[in-house]
């Protein structure tokens, strides 16, 4: 599928993210150096530089978001056991561009008014609440390699949030019009 189709996508045919294979930083290997390195390694709000990059708009287009139950993948970077949790999936446009492809998993046995703000950002990027947070921690960095997703995708990154009330899994993959729009190189043939 197209990625500019997965705005308009079924729930049926958003990106299936359960074969994506995470390892940490120190395997990986095969990534360009430089700017995708600083993209890949970023620690602060990706939102921010992503917006950093806009010459018109930044969106956050939210393609699904609902009670399911995680991939085993997932589970396993959360440290939990099945459950069902709320999962986001949305777009992060630049310029009407799908630059980056996220997905949020939150167990449900998550609690606080920080799991409240979370499950109602709507259209607002959760990095806007995660990073303005004292309390919410985040643990290490794990990457995958391009071509993991359902859909034509770059590397991606994922991280767990935490405070004493909840764990939060993000995941995000780098797009093509991205890579092309910043001219980054090292990337894999469509």
């Amino acid at each position: 599928m197209p990625l500019i189709n997965l705005a308009k996508a079924s729930v049926a045919h958003l990106p299936n993210t359960a074969a994506v294979h995470w390892q940490p930083s120190a395997h990986l290997t095969g990534a360009p150096a430089g700017a995708w390195r600083s993209w890949l390694q970023e620690k602060g709000s990706l939102t921010l530089r992503l917006k950093s990059h806009t010459k018109q708009s930044f969106r956050v287009r939210v393609l699904n978001e609902a009670v399911l139950c995680p991939h085993n993948n997932e589970l396993a970077l959360l440290g939990c056991l099945k459950q069902r949790a709320w999962v986001r999936q949305v777009l992060l446009e630049v310029d009407d561009e799908p630059w980056v492809f996220a997905r949020s998993v939150l167990p449900l046995d998550s609690h606080g008014i920080l799991q409240r703000r979370l499950t109602q950002v709507g259209n607002n990027a959760l990095g806007h609440i995660l990073f303005n947070n004292p309390l919410v921690k985040r643990e290490a960095l794990v990457f995958c390699a391009p071509n993991q997703l359902s859909v034509p995708s770059l590397w991606g990154r994922a991280s767990c949030f935490s405070d004493q009330h909840l764990r939060l899994l993000v995941a995000e993959h780098f797009l093509h019009p991205m890579a092309k729009q910043l001219l980054l190189s090292g990337v894999p043939k469509l």
